[in-house]
C-alpha cells in the first residue's frame, strides 16, 4: 500500500495519513475486512513517529471506518446496508445529567458557590462567568474564522479582492431610485401593511416564473421569500438537522454555511473537489459511510473555487441523494452571472485550471453572443428533479446590491410550510419595503436587463484578471478560470503560506481571502480566493501583479 505524505504542508502528518486512508476506504480501494498494517510497521514505511499512525487510526475509528481487535490487528469495517425508510422513533431520555447544558449548569452552580460562599460578605463586583453563561449554540461557532474574514476585508486597502460583494460603482442607483418611487407611489398595497410569512403572493408568482425560465418547474406554493439566502440555510438546519447528524459539503465552501451547521452541532464532512467541483465518484462512498441528512453544495460558480459541476455529475448527485434518502441544499447565489465556457487551457494546463506561464486575451462578447450563451448556462439541480429532494436558494444581493437582503427558496410545499412555521420565531416575514422593490425589479424584465449589463462588465474583469495571472504568476502557481460568478481560486507554489502572503499584500494595499476560512478542517493554507468583480477593471492588473510578485519573492 503506497501512501504519500507532504512534509512541507502545514497540515499535520496524522491528518494527511487519515485523509489518504479515508479516501481509499470510501472509494472501495480498501475493501471491508482489509487488514491495515500494524502501527509500528506503517510508521517505519512512512518514516514517521508511531504516534502519528496511532492518531490517524484513532481518527478513522472515531469516524466508524476501522476497528481494532486485540491480537488480530486493525480492519476496515463493512458498509451498513441500505435499509428501507421507517418512521423515526424518539430515543428514550436518560436521567443522567451528561448533556452539555446540564454539565454547564453544574459548573455554573459550583462557580457561584465559589464566588459567593454563604459565610462570606457579598463581593462588591462579581463579573458574569461568560464562558459558562454563553449557550452551547454560540460556543460552537468558530469565531476565529469570522475574525480572519473581517481582518482580510478591513483596512485602508486600495485594491479589494476579499469582500464577497459587488463593487459599489456597479450598484444600479438610478434603477433602484426609479423602482422605489414606483413601488411606494403605487396604491396596490394599500390596506395590506404586512406581508404573509411566505412573502407577497405577487412576488412569489414572479419568482416562480423567473425560476421557470431557468428550467425549474415550480409554482407559488413552492416559493418563500427570505431575508437573504443565508436565512434559508438557517431555517433548513432548524427544520432538518439534529445534533450529530451528518452534513456533506464541498471540502472548501461558503463559510457562513459551515458556521450554521456547526451551531446545530452537526457532523460536517468535506467531500474532495477537483476542477469540476464536488467529486461525484466519491459521493456514493461518503453517503454509504456517513449516511448524511443533507448535502450542501454550490454547484454553479462555486464559492470559493469558482468551479461548475457538469451535467453528468449533477445527475449522479441527485441519483445518490434519492437512493440514500438525503436532501440536497443547492445554494445558487451566482447562477445568473454566466459568462460562457472557460477558455480552452493551453498545452500543459489541467482541465478547468490555468498555470503560469502563458497569456490570454481579454475580450467582451457581443450581444448576439450573450443570447447564445444564455441558452447554455447551467441548469440548476432543482430543474433536474421534481420529487422534492432539492431545496434551492438564491438571492438578489449578488446581482443588485448587498444591501438588498432579499432572497428566496424553492422547495416542496411540505418544506415551505414547515419553514414558515419555524420562521415565526425569527422575523415573521421579509421587509415589505424590500419586497416591493424586488417586485418592481422583476416586472417588465428590468433586473434581466441589468444583469445583462453586469455580465458584460464582469466578463471583462474576469478576463483581465486571468490575463494578469498568465503574465505575472511565478512557476508553480495555478488558478481556476470560472465560467461565471465572482471568484478565482488560486493554488500557490509548494511551501508558500496564504496568511504570510496576505500580510505582505495588505502592507502594499491589496487584500484577498485566505483558503483556511473556507476549509471544512480549517487547515488550508495553500489557496487564496480572488473576487475579481469587486475591484475596478483598472485596478485588477496592478493588484494581481502585486500578489504574484509577493508570491514570487516567497518562492525565491
Amino acid at each position: 500500500m503506497q501512501l504519500r505524505l507532504n512534509r512541507h504542508s502545514s497540515v499535520p502528518l496524522y491528518r494527511q495519513l487519515a485523509a489518504e486512508l479515508r479516501e481509499r476506504i470510501v472509494s472501495g480501494a480498501l475493501a471491508e475486512g482489509y487488514r491495515l498494517p500494524p502501527e509500528r510497521e506503517l510508521a517505519g514505511q512512512l518514516e514517521v513517529n508511531r504516534t502519528t499512525v496511532l492518531q490517524a487510526y484513532q481518527q478513522l475509528k472515531d469516524e466508524g471506518l476501522i476497528a481494532s481487535k486485540v491480537g488480530k490487528g486493525t480492519f476496515v469495517l463493512p458498509v451498513l446496508p441500505v435499509l428501507p425508510v421507517k418512521p423515526a422513533v424518539a430515543p428514550a431520555r436518560s436521567d443522567t445529567p451528561t448533556s452539555p447544558s446540564e454539565v454547564r449548569h453544574t459548573e455554573l452552580h459550583t462557580l457561584r458557590q465559589q464566588h459567593c460562599p454563604s459565610d462570606a460578605p457579598e463581593p462588591t463586583i462579581v463579573r458574569p462567568p461568560w464562558s459558562v453563561l454563553f449557550s452551547d449554540y454560540s460556543n460552537r461557532f468558530t469565531y476565529h474564522d469570522i475574525a480572519s474574514a473581517e481582518r482580510a476585508q478591513r483596512g485602508d486597502t486600495t485594491i479589494d479582492f476579499a469582500t464577497g460583494s459587488p463593487n459599489p460603482a456597479d450598484i444600479p442607483d438610478d434603477l433602484l431610485r426609479a423602482v422605489s418611487l414606483e413601488a411606494f407611489s403605487s396604491h396596490e398595497f394599500d390596506g395590506q401593511p404586512e406581508s404573509p410569512i411566505e412573502g407577497f403572493d405577487e412576488l412569489r408568482e414572479l419568482l416562480a416564473h423567473h425560476m421557470q425560465t431557468r428550467g425549474v418547474r415550480c409554482d407559488v406554493r413552492n416559493v418563500m421569500v427570505l431575508s437573504g439566502s443565508e436565512q434559508g440555510i438557517d431555517l433548513i438546519v432548524r427544520a432538518f438537522v439534529n445534533p450529530g447528524d451528518c452534513v456533506l459539503v464541498e471540502q472548501s465552501t461558503f463559510f457562513p454555511a459551515l458556521q450554521t451547521f456547526r451551531s446545530a452541532d452537526a457532523r460536517i464532512v468535506g467531500v474532495p473537489m477537483d476542477e469540476h467541483g464536488m467529486r461525484a465518484d466519491l459521493l456514493e462512498g461518503y453517503c454509504a459511510r456517513f449516511r448524511p441528512k443533507l448535502i450542501y453544495t454550490v454547484p454553479t460558480f462555486q464559492n470559493p473555487t469558482g468551479t461548475t459541476m457538469p451535467l453528468d455529475r449533477r445527475r449522479r448527485l441527485i441519483d445518490v441523494a434519492r437512493r440514500y434518502q438525503c436532501l440536497i441544499v443547492e445554494d445558487d447565489a451566482y447562477g445568473e452571472l454566466w459568462y460562457g465556457p472557460a477558455r480552452k487551457p493551453e498545452s500543459g494546463d489541467m482541465p478547468g485550471f490555468a498555470s503560469a506561464p502563458g497569456r490570454v486575451q481579454a475580450s467582451v462578447h457581443e450581444s448576439a453572443q450573450e443570447q447564445k450563451l444564455s441558452r447554455h448556462r447551467p441548469v440548476p439541480l432543482a430543474g433536474m428533479e421534481n420529487e422534492g429532494y432539492v431545496m434551492y436558494l438564491s438571492t438578489f444581493s449578488k446581482t443588485v446590491t448587498s444591501g438588498l437582503r432579499t432572497g428566496w427558496i424553492v422547495a416542496d410545499p411540505h418544506v415551505i410550510g414547515r419553514l414558515a412555521a419555524l420562521r415565526r420565531m425569527v422575523d415573521q416575514h421579509t421587509s415589505t419595503s424590500s419586497q416591493r422593490i424586488c417586485l418592481e425589479l422583476l416586472k417588465e424584465g428590468r433586473i434581466a436587463e441589468h444583469i445583462r449589463t453586469l455580465t458584460v462588465s464582469y466578463r471583462h474583469r474576469r478576463d483581465t484578471a486571468i490575463a494578469a495571472l498568465k503574465e505575472y504568476a511565478p512557476a508553480g502557481m495555478r488558478w481556476t478560470t470560472p465560467e461565471g460568478g465572482y471568484y478565482i481560486w488560486v493554488s500557490m507554489p509548494e511551501g508558500v503560506r496564504s496568511l504570510d502572503v496576505l500580510a505582505a499584500c495588505r502592507a502594499r494595499g491589496v487584500t484577498f481571502m485566505p483558503g483556511s476560512v473556507f476549509d471544512v478542517d480549517e487547515m488550508d493554507d495553500s489557496h487564496l480566493r480572488l473576487n475579481f468583480v469587486r475591484p475596478s477593471a483598472s485596478d485588477i492588473d496592478r493588484g494581481v501583479r502585486i500578489i504574484c510578485d509577493i508570491i514570487g519573492e516567497a518562492v525565491r
